[in-house]
């Protein structure tokens, strides 16, 4: 079993540990060329953000940006920033303000390529993200307009579908937290315009798989239906969050009509929003077509559903 074969099983059994471990043992025992190393950097500190261990992934981190600093070609410097989980969690250690600095880094030393517009995309909308999960909105602003300018670099980039989706995604949310209502009702309607536009038989059916964390896999196409129904589906978890529940319910629906399967972090946003656009009803008609997920589950993913559990419970005891 060859390096990539065994990272992909730890990646499968959810085996954060033993992925670390992998990759660490893998680094000592072999010379690495340039890209491999970055591959390496980037899934230590993914395997630390995922078991919520700040300090190492801190420690594994800055050592990724000072190696880049000095090893990565110029274009290549947003691959330390690409990802908001890890991100995310360098918040839990106080350390998130770093991250703000190798963004900046990036920012102000990678030339603005075709080669490298995948990674800058990541980049800009990890923090983005990160900052919307953190609700330092304010600071989103800087972050949304770079995201906008790289989106009108190239009016024929194939992952622009892609893109402008997310982007309105997360300028929704900025808007909706500015109080900018009508500006937010505009551009929801020009997004849900846009999705009801898409024509589906263009995009690729099948989806190249690039190894995780990889300088490819930050750049690979983001055209297949499978990218533009993540989106659609991140989309609509936002709609719940910011109470566009009729809208995020009718994205929801599209979705599991074409077959794409919502985790249960999605069903648990769904259910809010049919819950406060539909009523109890029709939330235990989902819940019944739908036992995949343990309602315990649904509500640490979406803690607000636990008014929803009681009223079933109560329902339930009445009768």
């Amino acid at each position: 079993m060859n390096i990539t074969q065994a990272f992909q099983e730890t990646v499968v059994q959810g085996d954060h540990r033993g992925m670390i471990d992998l990759l660490k043992k893998y680094e000592q025992t072999n010379r690495l060329s340039i890209n491999e190393r970055g591959w390496v950097y980037w899934n230590v500190s993914d395997g630390y953000a995922l078991l919520r261990e700040p300090k190492p992934l801190y420690a594994n981190h800055l050592a990724f940006f000072e190696w880049g600093k000095e090893n990565l070609a110029p274009e290549q410097l947003h691959w330390i920033v690409t990802d908001s989980t890890q991100a995310l969690s360098l918040s839990l250690g106080d350390d998130f303000n770093h991250w703000i600095d190798w963004y900046q880094y990036a920012c102000d030393h990678a030339p603005k390529l075709d080669s490298n517009r995948g990674a800058r995309f990541e980049s800009h909308r990890a923090l983005c993200g990160t900052f919307w999960a953190l609700e330092r909105y304010s600071e989103m602003a800087q972050v949304l307009e770079n995201m906008e300018q790289l989106i009108e670099e190239d009016d024929q980039w194939c992952n622009l579908l892609f893109a402008r989706i997310t982007y309105n995604k997360q300028r929704l949310a900025y808007l909706y937290h500015s109080r900018d209502e009508r500006e937010a009702d505009s551009l929801l309607h020009d997004t849900m315009h846009l999705i009801d536009k898409i024509d589906w038989s263009s995009l690729d059916q099948m989806k190249k798989e690039e190894v995780i964390g990889s300088w490819q896999w930050l750049n690979a196409s983001r055209s297949s239906q499978r990218d533009i129904h993540i989106a659609m589906n991140n989309l609509a978890c936002m709609l719940t969050d910011i109470e566009k529940h009729g809208e995020s319910v009718r994205l929801f629906t599209r979705l599991q009509d074409s077959g794409y399967a919502l985790n249960g972090y999605a069903f648990s946003k769904y259910l809010c929003s049919v819950w406060e656009s539909e009523g109890i009803e029709a939330v235990r008609e989902e819940l019944a077509a739908n036992a995949t997920f343990e309602m315990s589950e649904l509500v640490k993913h979406s803690p607000r559903l636990s008014e929803v559990l009681e009223q079933l419970k109560h329902d339930k005891n009445e009768n």
